[in-house]
C-alpha cells in the first residue's frame, strides 16, 4: 500500500472504534478505560527513552506508557500503542520519533494517524472550533485558539497543531508561525501573566459560551474563568460553589479605554482561576449579586466537572489499579 492508502486504512480503524464508543461530539477521549475495555494490559513505567511499548504474546496484548511525561504525551502515546493493536501490528517499542516525528515506517505511520484521528477526529475538531465562534471549514486560528483547543481534547499543542495541518484547518506556513510559540507562555497569557504552580499542567480558557457546561479535566488543572463584569451598576461575580477545587486569583480588568481614568460604566472583566485539587465530580457556581446582605442576584455561570487521575497507584506506576483484580485473579 503507498501512504495514502495505508493512512486511511489508520482513519478507518480510528472511525471504527469511535462508532463503537459513540462519543460527545467534541469531547475528550477517555483513552485509558477504552484500552482496558479492549481487554488490553496497561501499565505505567519508569521507560527511560521510550515513550511507549506495545506487546502481542499470542492473544494476550499489553501497552505501556512512560509515566515520567506530560499526561497529554502519555495519552497520545497510549492511543499509538492502541493503533498498533487495532491494526494488527507486531509488538513495538516506541521512542519520540516514532510518536512525534514524520516517519516512513508504515506502521508508525498508520499507528500516527490513527492517534490523531481517534483523540482529534475532523468532527471533534470542527465541534470544537465552531463552539468557540470558528468557521470550521476556514477558520482563522491564533496560538491562543489552537491551544485552547488542545487542552478541550486532552491532547500537546504540538499534536493539535500537526493534526489541524493535516486537516487542511490551517495553512504550513500557519502551522510553521504557531509552532514558535511556547505554551507554558499561552499558559501564563490566560492566566494574567503569573506562572502556572505546576508547569506541566493544562490552563482552560472559559467564557460566558461554556455556561452550563460539562468538562472533564486532570487533576491539577487550572480554570481561567473570564466574565463581563460592569461595575457601576453594582454588581460583581463571586464563587457560591466550588467543592474540590481551590481559588488562586481573583482579578478584575477594567474595560479598555482611551479614556485615562477608565470611562464610567464601561465593562470589564472577572477574571476567576481554580485549581483542580482531587479527583471526582464537582459543581463550580459563580453568581452576579449585589455584594451586601440582602443583595439581588443577576445571573449564574455553572459547570459539571469531572476531574480524574491517572488509573495508577500511589507509587506512581505500575499496572492500571482497574485491573488489580484481574491481576491477582490470573
Amino acid at each position: 500500500m503507498n501512504r495514502r492508502q495505508l493512512q486511511r486504512e489508520a482513519v478507518l480503524a480510528a472511525e471504527y472504534v469511535l462508532a463503537d464508543l459513540d462519543p460527545e461530539p467534541g469531547g475528550r477521549i477517555p483513552i485509558f478505560d477504552l484500552i482496558e475495555d479492549r481487554g488490553i494490559w496497561l501499565s505505567f513505567q519508569p521507560l527511560d527513552q521510550l515513550l511507549g511499548v506495545y506487546q502481542r504474546v499470542g492473544d494476550v496484548a499489553g501497552i505501556a506508557i512512560n509515566a515520567a511525561r506530560p499526561i497529554t504525551l502519555q495519552r497520545f502515546t497510549a492511543a499509538h500503542e492502541l493503533g498498533h493493536h487495532e491494526l494488527g501490528h507486531r509488538s513495538h517499542l516506541d521512542d519520540s520519533r516514532n510518536i512525534e516525528a514524520a516517519t516512513s515506517d508504515p506502521n508508525e505511520l498508520q499507528a500516527q494517524t490513527f492517534a490523531a484521528s481517534l483523540l482529534m477526529s475532523e468532527m471533534s475538531v470542527e465541534s470544537r472550533l465552531e463552539h468557540r465562534g470558528h468557521d470550521p471549514d476556514r477558520p482563522q486560528l491564533t496560538a491562543l485558539d489552537v491551544y485552547c483547543l488542545s487542552v478541550e481534547l486532552g491532547v500537546s499543542y504540538q499534536a493539535a497543531v500537526t493534526q489541524l495541518r493535516n486537516l487542511g484547518k490551517i495553512t504550513a506556513a500557519a502551522a510553521q508561525r504557531i509552532y514558535k510559540r511556547k505554551p507554558l507562555e499561552i499558559k501564563q497569557q490566560l492566566l494574567g501573566g503569573r506562572r502556572p504552580d505546576n508547569v506541566r499542567a493544562s490552563v482552560w480558557r472559559l467564557t460566558p459560551a461554556d455556561n452550563e457546561r460539562h468538562l472533564v479535566i486532570d487533576v491539577g488543572d487550572e480554570l481561567a474563568v473570564g466574565l463581563p463584569e460592569m461595575r457601576s451598576a453594582g454588581y460583581e461575580w463571586g464563587l457560591h460553589r466550588s467543592s474540590g477545587l481551590t481559588l488562586v486569583d481573583d482579578r478584575y480588568e477594567p474595560a479598555a479605554s482611551a479614556a485615562e481614568p477608565p470611562l464610567i460604566g464601561g465593562v470589564g472583566t472577572r477574571g476567576l482561576t481554580l485549581r483542580s485539587h482531587r479527583p471526582g465530580h464537582t459543581t463550580l457556581e459563580l453568581q452576579l449579586v449585589q455584594p451586601w446582605e440582602g443583595g439581588d442576584l443577576a445571573d449564574t455561570f455553572t459547570l459539571d466537572i469531572t476531574s480524574t487521575a491517572l488509573p495508577v497507584s500511589e507509587l506512581g506506576r505500575g499496572i492500571s489499579v482497574n485491573q488489580h483484580a484481574q491481576l491477582l485473579a490470573a
